[in-house]
């Protein structure tokens, strides 16, 4: 069973918070803890779905792959954050793949458990489905930024939906810094685009770079370009 403290990051999930005593017991007896190194893989997209992760500590990319090499980053998760649900609802493989961007610790609650929770706690599946709703939604809206907007806009607007407070300041990705090749596979373009859309933001006084950190300056003319 889970320490105290991982029994407070589970309470802390919405999905989880409503269980019963009995279900949640079950939980923690299900859930392991795992560590990762930089740059690890914990699933494959196409493969069968192991079961759920929660992010304890560090982040993780799901993304998905081109034939040719090239990697489409979907999202990014960090603490607190769970994947890859998505099958257990229509059967399917992974939709993603799944990879650590620094050293992560997570919990993973095998397949086997997460289906029967969903069997037999219905109050799991009903907080599911706004959380797939809102995922699709913001698919949708990236989708209709590849087609029709440049990539100025559309890193000013990931820059801005990434962006936290801290220590006074809002900071994009705070928990976990992105590179610009992490921001590139965001955005579906090269580096070197990324590289001249954020010089521009930074020249007009937008965002600042503080020690590999993007901190924005000014988050209502960062909402006006994106």
């Amino acid at each position: 069973m889970l320490a105290a403290r991982g029994s407070d990051v589970f309470k802390s999930i919405l999905c989880f918070a409503a269980l019963s005593d009995r279900a949640f017991e079950r939980l923690l007896d299900a859930v392991r803890e795992q560590t990762y190194g930089k740059d690890e893989l914990l699933m494959l997209e196409g493969e069968p779905c192991p079961g759920l992760f929660v992010v304890k500590s560090g982040s993780v990319k799901l993304f998905r792959s081109s034939q040719h090499g090239q990697d489409q980053i979907v999202r990014i998760v960090e603490r607190g954050g769970c994947f890859e649900c998505v099958p257990f609802f229509d059967g399917g493989t992974n939709p993603v793949s799944a990879s650590t961007i620094e050293p992560t610790e997570a919990y993973f609650l095998p397949a086997a458990e997460f289906e029967w929770m969903l069997v037999n706690c219905p109050e799991v599946l009903a907080t599911f489905a706004p959380i797939l709703a809102r995922r699709l939604r913001s698919l949708v809206c990236t989708v209709g930024d590849f087609s029709h907007r440049q990539v100025y806009p559309r890193l000013a607007r990931l820059l801005r939906q990434l962006s936290e407070q801290r220590d006074g300041q809002m900071v994009v990705s705070p928990s976990s810094p992105l590179h610009q090749e992490h921001l590139a596979c965001m955005l579906g373009c090269s580096r070197q685009i990324v590289n001249s859309s954020l010089r521009r933001l930074v020249k007009e006084g937008l965002v600042r770079i503080d020690r590999r950190r993007i901190v924005v300056l000014d988050f209502e003319a960062l909402s006006r370009a994106g």
